[in-house]
């Protein structure tokens, strides 16, 4: 039932994009649409999103945080996952072949004009063309297991938004709380501050883009071996410890 909720709500927002033009709704003009996306992340990340093998990838932190989540009973093998601007849809891409019972959904304006989204969408991920203005204003029936929002969430400074948009980054944050039993956002400082202000529990995962954290955000049970996984990792491959916290 949730699976049909899930597609519903994500046609609905299809259907609302359709009423508006790109021009109108993006807030990230700069980003490439192209095979140089994955530079982009190469070079603020360390690693590509098709470097699985790399424990540092952010597809290699989010998998074997989601792996401890089922170990620990707390998420199901068909889990539902939704990447909000999702870019190139690559991290989704791995996702899904890393559990083929997961429900992979991603959302992004550019939706089709990525290269890679039609090997993306052959891999079993479904993408929908739709803008965050809509998605934060309208709550899904239930809730998803996963959110991702990764770059841009971290990024929301250097949005184009307009005058009737300021309050987007607060929407999102209440969306989150809302919608999703987990979310693992790309963020600094400040982002942390704002949902622990509304009483999500975070860990961190490892690195994100630049000088960011990948985190996860939840009011639900985190995993406290986590941490001592996430460590052994990182000495196992001689990376600089990331904070925890």
């Amino acid at each position: 039932m949730g699976a049909i909720d899930h597609i519903q709500y994500l046609e609905g927002l299809e259907e609302l994009a359709a009423s508006g033009s790109l021009e109108d709704f993006i807030l990230w003009p700069r980003t490439p649409i192209d095979d140089g996306i994955q530079a982009k992340i190469e070079q603020r990340v360390g690693v590509s999103d098709y470097q699985l093998d790399a424990p540092i990838s952010r597809p290699a932190l989010i998998i074997g945080f989601l792996k401890k989540l089922i170990q620990a009973g707390v998420l199901p093998n068909s889990f539902s996952v939704l990447d909000v601007a999702c870019g190139d849809g690559i991290v989704l891409w791995q996702i899904q072949k890393s559990f083929p019972n997961a429900a992979c959904y991603g959302i992004d304006c550019n939706k089709g004009n990525f290269p890679a989204h039609a090997m993306v969408e052959r891999g079993g991920v479904r993408l929908y063309k739709a803008y965050i203005q809509h998605l934060f204003r309208n709550d899904v029936r239930h809730p998803f297991d996963v959110v991702l929002m990764l770059n841009t969430y971290r990024d929301w400074k250097a949005a184009d938004l307009r005058g009737h948009e300021i309050d987007l980054p607060e929407l999102a944050n209440h969306w989150f709380e809302r919608n999703a039993l987990y979310v693992i956002l790309t963020m600094e400082r400040e982002g942390r501050r704002d949902l622990r202000r509304l009483g999500f529990s975070m860990r961190t995962l490892g690195k994100g883009e630049d000088r960011a954290r990948l985190v996860c955000a939840s009011k639900h049970k985190l995993p406290r071996s986590l941490v001592t996984d996430i460590i052994k990792r990182w000495n196992k491959w001689a990376y600089p410890h990331p904070k925890m916290n």
